[in-house]
């Protein structure tokens, strides 16, 4: 797109969309989404949710990212296309289908796991799964065909909200401020590690990339060799005609 139709679309995600509501008030509309994701888990798949329960794997350390960077932080692009494509026509609970699609078709690789398991888990094999664009189409597939109505997510989101009401009402206000400030600094922890991994994961490509490049100019010097050997014999080779006509007509 064109540059100004891009910042369109981007302000139309954003506020029509309901993206920007992830960002404000503390995250507080994103941990009402980690919430529904939970409560969706219970339904759809209730043995991965207990699991992550027992190991004490909670929802916003997994899928923060999903939900804030719409999956582009560490899916290929053609997968990110997809999931923007279905965003733009049905809305952000679409999210909710790619997260649950991605939990269904690596449920039994994250039942094996424990806490640290599984987060790198979804740090690097899951991200790695779906570069094959087939195995792309198939988890797209999947997440169009689960069904997960706006009238569950709005029950959900008041369940949310009650608890929510129900804690700040038992809680003081210095306890609720550290909790909330202890919270904050396991994001931020988090945030920080990903950060890590990416940068990582820049470095080794580039470093990749350069030795590819290396090699493809070895290979270019090579054939250029190559190419001067055939251009000379060729010289040769009309050089020995010549002569072999000259003698042919003498």
């Amino acid at each position: 797109m064109p540059e100004e139709q891009a910042f369109s679309v981007l302000v139309k995600i954003m506020f029509d969309y309901g993206l920007r509501d992830l960002f404000k008030q503390n995250f507080e509309d994103l941990h009402c989404k980690f919430f529904q994701l939970e409560r969706l888990m219970q339904e759809y798949i209730p043995d991965l949710y207990n699991h992550f329960l027992n190991v004490g794997l909670e929802a916003h350390m997994y899928a923060s990212q999903w939900f804030l960077t719409l999956f582009t932080a560490k899916f290929p692009l053609y997968m990110v296309f997809h999931i923007i494509d279905l965003l733009l026509c049905e809305g952000i609970s679409v999210i909710f289908n790619v997260a649950l699609a991605l939990l269904k078709t690596s449920k039994d690789d994250l039942l094996q796991t424990d806490f640290e398991g599984a987060l790198k888990f979804f740090r690097v094999p899951v991200p790695k799964r779906y570069r094959s664009e087939e195995n792309a189409k198939k988890l797209m597939e999947l997440a169009c065909s689960m069904k997960i109505s706006q009238k569950k997510l709005k029950k959900f989101e008041k369940e949310y909200h009650t608890i929510r009401e129900q804690q700040e009402q038992q809680e003081a206000p210095i306890e609720r401020y550290e909790r909330e400030n202890r919270r904050l600094q396991e994001a931020n922890m988090r945030l920080e590690q990903e950060n890590d991994d990416l940068a990582h994961e820049l470095v080794s490509s580039k470093i990749a990339l350069r030795k590819d490049l290396d090699n493809a100019e070895e290979k270019a010097d090579a054939l250029n060799k190559e190419l001067l050997l055939t251009k000379q014999k060729l010289i040769d080779s009309e050089d020995e005609k010549r002569r072999l006509e000259e003698e042919s007509a003498q």
